[in-house]
This record gives C-alpha cells, structure tokens and sequence, in this order.
C-alpha cells in the first residue's frame, strides 16, 4: 500500500485551487484595469468632441485662400507644410522621451 498517494493527491487538489485562484484575482485585476482605462479614454474623447473646432478651420482655409497662387504655388514648391510636419514630429518624439527618466537611459 502506497502511503503518498493521498498526499499527491492532496497537493494537486490545493494546487488546482491555488492555480484557479490566481486565475480569478488576474481576470479581476484585467477587468479592473480596463475599466478604468476605459473610463479615463471617455472622459478623453468626450473633452475632444466638445470642442468645436469648425470655425477655426474654416477661419484658417479662408486665410489661406486669400493668399496669391504664386505664394501658395512657392509655399508647397518649398515644402514649408512637409519641414513643418517633421519639425512639429521631432519636437513631440523629443517631449515624449523627456518623459523618460534618467535612471532607465544611464544603464
């Protein structure tokens, strides 16, 4: 008769638990989480769409049309909107890594 038996089983029967707990606190954990990042994406986007933006843009169109086709025709021969894009890229990728601490970078 094998006396260790019972106790495998017994350790495989808290184990299943143990695993299944820790399942259950992970799953939590995940919902948690997602709810509220959720809820902090739509408070977010309900910032963003109650700004009205409209007359902004059609104030900003019509500035431009009012330029002469030879400046707008000099101003897209140059690439003014294309080096503006990059610059504007460039200074938010350098913001986003200042966001970084110094401890991490110095390894």
């Amino acid at each position: 008769m094998d006396l260790t038996a019972p106790f495998a089983a017994l350790f495989a029967f808290f184990t299943a638990i143990f695993k299944w707990s820790l399942d259950g606190v992970l799953w939590l954990l995940g919902k948690w989480f997602y709810w509220w990042f959720d809820g902090l994406l739509t408070v977010v986007s309900s910032i963003f769409k109650s700004i009205d933006l409209s007359s902004f843009v059609a104030t900003y169109a019509m500035n431009w049309a009012g330029l002469p086709p030879q400046m707008i025709w000099f101003i897209n021969a140059v690439s003014i909107p294309q080096g503006l894009t990059i610059l504007s890229a460039a200074i938010v990728i350098r913001m986003l890594i200042n966001l970084i601490p110094a401890a991490f970078t110095r390894i």
